[in-house]
């Protein structure tokens, strides 16, 4: 993530570090070894940001990042986390949506009342933003994918209270707080009564509570193409090799170099972006006077956390575990089962990956690149992490391009 022209990382053995040059070099401001791995890192403001992972660890700064201190955190591994300020924050753990109004003395289970039958039918939960003391909301996936139907989930009165929110004939890829405010980004379906049915056009929303909501009256031209997804504060993947950033009141574009090293975890400053994965990117970005005419590279797709209520499977559990279900590829058409034979190291991270199976050397080149993402929950015998091999499947789909 990024503050203002400083980059920051997280990772493992409970790293965070920064950088002030755009990517170029990076300093470790927080370090244990063997410790947690972090899966997390956010700021609220300039000087409070926290990071989350393993184990239930949530370090927190007041200085900017200068130090990172402990907080009490749940027993559980943090999957998803946003917090307002040291004392209100909302995280997701494999089990559980929970949020806390004192720092994380107490953690409580997000409950929508006489909705609660209602919420089942949205699982997965996509994104967790709070945005001040009073304020907290989740956008809910009925599917893991960024495709699928949502609703949100809000309190205002500091999780006295939760409702369930469904925004009609919108389909939203993001949900994020800019501005001290809620935003989502996705597609709108606009003249339903129309022949055929109505189509699809960008749509960007925003509100100050999680129950109004209004349309951003900026341009979106710049997201037709390809639509804007995997959106954070500084703006939008558009394609593959540009940003836009559509929070603006006059949108503004920059370009970097279309790569196979895209991830959905990104940061950018005015002049780099950055992308982590197996390992970390950096690029450099040109300014666009407007918007591409052309359609690009795809984007990755940004996939959620397993459903809430899933039961808790024996052995190594992955806890961060998405790839893509489509695949375009002009040698190969058809469903597939790809094997997948795993090494894992012992802070959690995937340390090889051979996908057999698949149906053409790119497909298979793709599925190990995101498989390498994977993230599992350290697997313990007598009680220290030990390295594993694991075996298993994944299934996805192949298509041509027209």
């Amino acid at each position: 993530m990024s503050t203002g022209q400083l980059l920051w990382v997280c990772g493992t053995d409970e790293t965070v570090a920064v950088s002030s040059d755009n990517g170029a070099h990076w300093q470790v401001k927080h370090q244990k070894v063997d410790g947690a791995l972090l899966l997390n890192i956010d700021f609220a403001d300039s000087k409070f940001g926290y990071a989350t992972g393993t184990g239930g660890l949530i370090l927190a700064t007041v200085d900017g990042g200068e130090t990172w201190v402990p907080h009490s955190g749940t027993s559980e591994t943090i999957l998803q986390a946003s917090f307002a300020d040291l004392q209100h924050g909302l995280v997701r753990t494999p089990t559980s949506l929970l949020f806390t109004v004192d720092g994380g003395l107490h953690w409580t289970a997000v409950s929508v009342g006489q909705n609660e039958e209602d919420i089942k039918h949205f699982p997965y939960t996509f994104s967790l933003v709070a945005l001040d003391g009073v304020h907290m909301a989740a956008m809910l996936k009925e599917g893991a994918a960024q495709y699928e139907s949502q609703a949100f989930v809000f309190t205002q009165d500091s999780g006295k209270s939760w409702n369930l929110l469904n925004i009609p004939n919108v389909t939203l890829y993001s949900f994020l707080r800019s501005e001290a405010r809620y935003w989502a980004v996705g597609t709108e379906v606009i003249h339903k009564d129309q022949p055929g049915g109505g189509y699809a056009v960008p749509v960007a929303l925003y509100s100050s509570d999680g129950q109004k909501w209004n349309h951003s009256t900026s341009d979106l031209s710049g997201c037709k193409l390809e639509m804007c997804t995997v959106c954070n504060t500084r703006g939008c993947f558009s394609s593959n090799g540009v940003i836009s950033r559509v929070f603006l009141e006059k949108p503004t574009y920059s370009a970097f170099p279309a790569t196979k090293e895209l991830t959905t975890k990104w940061a950018s400053t005015d002049f780099t972006v950055c992308f982590v994965g197996s390992n970390l990117y950096c690029a450099a970005l040109k300014e666009l006077a407007q918007a591409p005419s052309s359609a690009g590279s795809p984007v990755p797709t940004v996939v959620a956390p397993g459903p809430l209520g899933a039961p808790i499977p024996q052995g190594p559990r992955c806890i961060v575990c998405g790839v893509d279900r489509i695949f375009i590829d002009k040698k190969a058409q058809g469903a597939y089962t790809i094997k997948l034979v795993l090494g894992v190291g012992k802070n959690g991270t995937v340390t090889s990956v051979e996908a057999q199976g698949a149906p053409t050397p790119e497909v298979k080149r793709r599925i190990e690149q995101q498989t390498q993402q994977w993230i599992f929950e350290p697997y313990l015998k007598d009680g220290a992490p030990i390295n594993v091999k694991l075996n298993t499947t994944v299934s996805v789909n192949v298509i041509k391009p027209r």
